[in-house]
């Protein structure tokens, strides 16, 4: 699994089991240095799935829900909208995968697709990319 796609797989699905939105768990690892603790953790245990670090970032933080129950479900398809943007993103400014979702996740773009009644994760790659860009 590469950087990006741990990244985001982690983010995704821990604000799916949280239920709470993608960009307010990327603040929260972010602000916690939970990001570099996965990826050193994937250096070392690189066979292991995104279950692993559920249970290593549960261990760590404790982030409650702040939304009614079941709001987060699109998670599998926000995640592969989100691979997709965060590629173009780190293509467009030459940045490497980390920076790439550090744009894309503070982006307010990014915060309407983690709101699953808002129905960005539907939008095509192209179209949120394009909405980061006129940010």
């Amino acid at each position: 699994m590469d950087q990006r796609t741990l990244i985001v797989s982690c983010i995704e699905y821990y604000s799916y089991l949280k239920n709470i939105p993608a960009n307010k768990v990327f603040s929260s690892f972010h602000r916690n240095a939970i990001l570099p603790l996965i990826l050193e953790s994937h250096e070392q245990f690189p066979e292991m799935g995104v279950g692993f670090y559920m249970g290593m970032i549960d261990g760590l933080i404790a982030l409650e829900s702040d939304a009614q129950a079941d709001d987060y479900l699109h998670f599998e398809e926000r995640t592969a909208l989100g691979l997709e943007v965060v590629a173009m993103l780190a293509k467009r400014h030459r940045m490497n995968d980390r920076e790439a979702c550090e744009m894309y996740y503070h982006s307010k773009t990014a915060e309407s697709v983690s709101e699953d009644k808002t129905g960005y994760y539907l939008k095509s790659a192209k179209e949120i990319f394009e909405l980061i860009e006129a940010e």
